[in-house]
């Protein structure tokens, strides 16, 4: 098993650093996976090591202002500088595994960004795996503070102001908890800009997600006090292409950091297996 880090430019000359996990057999597909707010691509390590004892190879990167990579922390322009980002990463891994199929995975922002990039690019994917996505907020801003959100972002787009999200509404794990609150790539920023253009993304998923073709698999916990859950499974029933939702029992936000992760794990593999293996399909009819 092989775990590195390596740095791309972006087509706009961001510079960013993303992290390899490749398994010790050959593999038989790739995952690129894109993190959520206020984290970073290192914080999926054991994840990730999961899939490659499965033969399956995860790429990932820290976003603009994220992680070890350039950028004004919790801060972007527009929604499309993420989309270079992420257009970056699948184009480094189409050319170097051309061959494999491959699934796009975003993690609650990620979930958002992910969902975002499969309605406005054109790359052949295998299949996008949705965890948690930031579609609709269980605690959104009061109507009175998203029109004052809007009316300052005309003067101070970077402004930044504090995420409020605490680590035990992420996990109920103590040692997730703690990890999180030591490492020093966490940060709790977000700009009036970024969450102005998460929102208006999240709106364009919800009103078009029947445009959406490929195989899906969406996850949410159903103790989720950050994302709604009800929101993921309406996309989750609107997308056009085959969808399989799954509600993570008694599972917080981050279901990959929860005791049914196990569980979870399992059913993702497996559905990643039917898509790369259609026979596989038969088999269990």
């Amino acid at each position: 098993m092989q775990n590195k880090e390596f740095n791309m430019v972006t087509s706009d000359g961001t510079f960013l650093v993303g992290r390899l996990w490749k398994p010790s057999v050959s593999p038989h597909s790739v995952i690129c996976l894109v993190h959520g707010i206020g984290e970073h691509s290192g914080r999926y390590d054991n994840w990730a090591r999961r899939f490659n004892e499965q033969g399956v190879m995860v790429y990932a990167l820290d976003l603009r202002g994220h992680g070890l990579s350039e950028g004004k922390r919790g801060h972007i322009i527009q929604l499309s500088d993420f989309m270079n980002d992420i257009d970056s990463l699948v184009r480094r891994v189409k050319y170097n595994w051309s061959e494999l199929p491959i699934f796009l995975y975003g993690h609650s922002m990620g979930g958002n960004l992910v969902l975002n990039f499969i309605l406005r690019k054109r790359f052949k994917l295998a299949g996008g795996i949705i965890s948690s996505p930031w579609l609709k907020l269980v605690h959104p801003p009061s109507s009175i503070m998203l029109k004052g959100a809007q009316w300052a972002d005309y003067f101070m787009p970077a402004l930044r102001l504090k995420t409020g999200i605490r680590s035990t509404q992420l996990s109920s794990e103590k040692e997730v908890q703690e990890q999180k609150e030591h490492d020093p790539l966490v940060h709790d920023k977000i700009s009036l800009r970024l969450f102005l253009e998460l929102s208006k993304g999240a709106n364009e998923i919800i009103s078009r997600a029947n445009r959406i073709t490929i195989p899906m698999f969406f996850a949410h916990g159903t103790e989720d006090d950050i994302t709604d859950l009800a929101t993921t499974r309406q996309v989750a029933d609107k997308v056009s292409g085959p969808s399989v939702f799954l509600p993570v029992e008694g599972a917080r936000h981050e279901i990959h950091n929860e005791p049914g992760a196990d569980n979870l794990f399992t059913s993702i593999n497996g559905w990643m297996k039917q898509i790369c293996n259609p026979e596989l399909k038969k088999e269990h009819a």
